[in-house]
Parts: C-alpha cells; structure tokens; sequence
C-alpha cells in the first residue's frame, strides 16, 4: 500500500473573519442550538446548529441537520428561506414538582 500523501494547511484560515454565534432571532422568534425549523422549498424538519455572519462580501446564513426521516444531512441556507421556527417540547411538571416549587418560591 503507498502512503497518503500529507497536505499542507493553508496560512490563511478564511472563516477566520466570521462572526459565529449560537442564538439568532429569527422571524421575531429566538432560535438556539437545536431549535427545529423548517425550510422553504425542503421536506421535513432541520434542528440549528449556528449563525454565520461574513461581513467581507456582507452575507449570513445557518448551519442545520436534518431533513427527510432516515436521511440526516448538513445544510445550509439563508435566513430568507426560514418558514417556521417551531419551539422544543417541553416537559410538563408533575402535581408533585409543581408543590415542590411553590414552597422553594415563598
């Protein structure tokens, strides 16, 4: 077997200008790593993982995976193309938890 050949990595980094952040508002809606979205034009729902802003050429977008069930994939796509921002599920609190609260609080 011959060896692989070893690459060398490049001195400039261009994602080193990006601004990457992990929460965003997106259609008046707060969006946070792992929120569910869905996409214009796209089957089935992707979970977001973060928001890139490239101010040399003035253009943002969001990393995502997801898509159809049984095929995951990582995506990405401009914030245009949101069309809903659906809210985690959230667990409800047991009668027991609830009473529990009410004498931490007073």
């Amino acid at each position: 077997m011959a060896r692989k050949k070893k690459t060398e990595i490049k001195a400039d980094n261009p994602a080193a200008h990006w601004i990457i952040k992990d929460k965003v508002v997106i259609n008046g809606r707060h969006v946070e790593k792992g929120t569910e979205i869905s996409i214009t034009g796209e089957r089935g729902r992707f979970k977001f993982l973060r928001h890139i802003y490239n101010p040399a050429i003035d253009v943002e977008w969001i990393d995502c995976y997801g898509g159809k069930k049984g095929t995951w994939e990582w995506r990405s796509f401009h914030l245009g193309r949101v069309k809903r921002v659906h809210y985690k599920k959230k667990i409800r609190l047991s009668d027991k938890e609830i009473k529990e609260q009410g004498k931490l609080d007073t």
